[in-house]
């Protein structure tokens, strides 16, 4: 299962690629991928383990994005 979060503020594409590079080299990153139009970050993991993972990807989009902070918005189901 994937889970989608939404972005407190926009951000460039620039800072996006910056941001997938560092997420997808964490351990347990399964997948990570953003919506077209920048505004949702969808990550997957391995075993179900989000709590470690999210923490660095707070931090991650925190420090790249200039201060943008994440929600969780829902599920994405994979088949």
């Amino acid at each position: 299962m994937v889970r989608k979060y939404r972005l407190t503020k926009k951000i460039e594409e620039e800072m996006a690629q910056e941001i997938l590079k560092e997420v997808q080299q964490l351990e347990n990153v399964k997948s990570a991928s953003f919506s077209e139009d920048l505004s949702q970050l969808a990550i997957g993991t391995e075993d179900n383990e989000y709590g470690a993972v999210m923490n660095r990807t707070v931090n991650i989009c925190r420090r790249i994005g200039g201060g943008c902070d994440l929600s969780f918005d829902g599920f994405v189901v994979e088949e």
